[in-house]
């Protein structure tokens, strides 16, 4: 079944494609029809599909052999009057028959879950995986409130401003008759004609900004199905958020404006006032910049370090080739295509070494895991979770991965011969205090649990993600455990030339099979992407953030400034310098705005915390990044301070004090 987007973009809409044969990795499929415009099936949002195959003719099929293995989801449909509740009841009966019937393939059945295909229960089953996009939208979602948060501040200390200065136009208005609601309407309407025409202009830039986001997806390594197109939710949020934003934070300027002493208005007598609320609004401009700041000082230094963490191998040099025959071959053509593929390989001019992975490491292409018992060592019993990988020999040495203790796997570790595994130094330490060469384990085979041998240990490296805490491993000889997929690995000296190499080797060895092959640190580069935006994004934001925030500043500084003009005329008639003027206006400034960095600082350095997924060698409480956003804002603050304290210094006194 193909899906209407391959089917529209790949094979231009053909309408004879029902019946013809496709190839798919070397592989013939009948069409057999083209789903509906946006169906993806009950995946996970967001991942695309451009074609569904049975399950016994994909590379899947070797599951359907092994009653132990457990990657996939059944669904089905409730008959009419069936609650889901006694749906759960009958899959747990189920379960803990199958249980009981197959206690050693089947020892967990009577855990199974039972969710509902729609709703929030959907992502139950993908909770896992899911749950650092949700992590990073839910990042992103408070970042832009955070920036949204700043500029609703400005436009609100803005219009107090502008209030003070229609004292007199206010004054006026009531004292002719108007009411202070009415008063209060009139503040609200030119408000919401500010929000509007902001809203609006932010709608015209979404447009410009999801398009180069869409365009961006195509070149992601994983295919995506995201729809960014503006349709009427999106501009009913945008109005609905308009209209907040008045409410928030145009109500307070006018009920102010609305209150005010209409004797003193008339008389035109403003007075210094301390504008309390406008510096409360400048503090947490400058508290919610500084946090984001934090922000993203710490994901920036974490993605140079996650690029400077050791994952325990060495990617350079070294290209990868998945291949994958499926039915082109039998199982045990496939284990010897394996074979001479990889004996090759090794013999190609510049190629140093080579070896097979089911799992390539830190590329998102798949992970396995086992529920192990450990029968002799220092924490026994049943499981255990663990991660699992089939191998080849040579695997270790392409990789450089050294050994700890023990040996390697060979060719001679195959079916028939004693079961022998290799594990990391985590398992090692964990199951056997490190002593773990010669010690037994039980581990799921198809339709059985067996006995192996540890045979080596060798270095911990990462598994899935480079932040990860490394788990305990183990790796299985690809003659004991067979699978019919796996990666070529070759660590060479010339990349384009063994590339071209195994492509011919493999349709030599497996006619009409095709094989992708690429730098590792290509596939691996996937591993560092949701560091890469989530960096480049909280930095962004930051900066946007900061020039607002000194923007808001700036207003406040330059309002004092002409609020205060008779005080600093006074001052300078009794000798005050300009010098002296300056330094009290950038003092005054920088004491709020040094209230409102800690401020920052604290949140941001506590909040960071909850995002540990995205920080990788770096502290919360990092003394660098503490220090850089400290600068960094305090030289906006001085930017913003610098032309008003500058005319307050240069002002003439006689001037000020013949004012009104």
């Amino acid at each position: 079944m193909l899906s209407e987007r391959l089917w529209r973009t790949t094979l231009g809409q053909d309408s004879h494609v029902v019946g013809s044969r496709i190839s798919l990795d070397g592989r013939a499929y009948e069409v057999l029809g083209v789903m509906p415009p946006k169906f993806r099936g009950l995946t996970p949002p967001g991942l695309g599909r451009d074609f569904w195959v049975p399950i016994d003719t994909s590379v899947n099929a070797r599951w359907t052999r092994d009653r132990g293995a457990t990657p996939f989801e059944v669904y089905g449909r409730l008959r009419p009057g069936v609650t889901f509740e006694q749906a759960t009841a009958s899959m747990k009966v189920l379960g803990s028959q199958l249980k009981a019937e197959f206690p050693r393939e089947n020892d967990r059945f009577d855990q199974m879950e039972v969710f509902p295909a729609d709703g929030v229960g959907a992502f139950r089953g993908i909770a896992r995986t899911l749950a650092p996009v949700l992590a990073f939208i839910a990042l992103l979602a408070i970042v832009a409130g955070f920036v949204l948060l700043i500029g609703c501040a400005n436009i609100a200390g803005l219009l107090l401003g502008r209030a003070v200065a229609r004292r007199r136009e206010i004054a006026i208005r009531l004292a002719v008759g108007a009411g202070r609601a009415r008063l209060i309407r009139q503040f609200l309407t030119e408000s919401l004609l500010l929000a509007g025409a902001g809203g609006l202009a932010g709608v015209c830039l979404s447009v410009w900004l999801t398009a180069l986001l869409q365009r961006s997806l195509t070149r992601l390594p994983i295919p995506t199905e995201l729809d960014f197109t503006l349709d009427v939710r999106v501009l009913a949020y945008a109005l609905a958020l308009s209209c907040i934003t008045v409410v928030l934070f145009g109500f307070a300027p006018a009920r102010r404006a609305a209150r005010m002493d209409l004797i003193a208005a008339l008389k035109d007598d403003a007075g210094t006032g301390r504008h309390g609320l406008r510096q409360k609004l400048v503090v947490g401009q400058v508290a919610i910049c500084s946090l984001l700041l934090v922000w993203g000082s710490l994901f920036a230094r974490s993605l140079g370090n996650a690029a400077k963490v050791d994952p325990g191998f060495n990617p350079e040099g070294v290209m990868i080739a998945e291949i994958s025959p499926g039915e082109l071959l039998s199982p045990a053509a496939t284990e010897q295509l394996f074979v001479d593929m990889q004996e090759r390989t090794t013999m190609m001019p510049g190629v140093e070494s080579a070896g097979m992975t089911l799992n390539v490491p830190l590329a998102f292409g798949g992970r396995t895991e086992f529920s192990i018992r450990v029968l002799d060592g220092a924490v026994e019993g049943d499981r255990h979770r663990v991660m699992a990988n089939t191998i080849t020999p040579g695997y270790f040495k392409t990789l450089a991965v050294s050994f700890v203790a023990g040996r390697d796997i060979t060719w001679q570790d195959r079916a028939g011969s004693p079961g022998v595994v290799i594990i990391n130094e985590t398992a090692a330490r964990r199951f056997w205090n490190g002593d773990a060469v010669g010690r037994t384990l039980q581990i799921p085979m198809e339709n059985d649990r067996v006995n192996v041998e540890v045979a080596g240990v060798v270095r911990d490296s990462k598994y899935w993600t480079i932040g990860e805490a490394v788990e305990p491993t183990l790796y299985i000889p690809l003659r004991q455990r067979f699978v019919d997929t796996m990666t070529l690995f070759a660590r060479t000296s010339s990349n384009r030339a063994t590339a071209d190499a195994i492509r011919r080797e493999a349709k030599q060895l497996a006619p009409g099979l095709s094989v992708d092959v690429k730098p590792m640190t290509e596939a691996i580069a996937v591993s560092l992407v949701p560091a890469r935006i989530v960096a480049i994004l909280t930095g962004a934001f930051g900066v946007i953030a900061t020039a607002l925030a000194a923007i808001g500043i700036y207003g406040l500084v330059a309002f004092s400034v002409a609020q205060r003009r008779r005080e600093i005329g006074v001052r300078k008639a009794i000798g005050a310098t300009g010098t002296d003027i300056a330094r009290l206006i950038v003092g005054a400034s920088l004491r709020r705005v040094s209230f409102g960095l800690v401020l920052g600082i604290l949140l941001g350095s506590l909040t960071a915390m909850a995002f540990g997924g995205f920080v990788v060698g770096v502290s919360p409480i990092d003394p660098l990044t503490m220090a850089v956003v400290s600068g960094l804002v305090t030289l906006a603050a001085l930017a913003a301070c610098a032309v008003p304290a500058a005319r307050a210094a240069r002002a003439d006194p006689l001037s000020a004090l013949r004012a009104d």
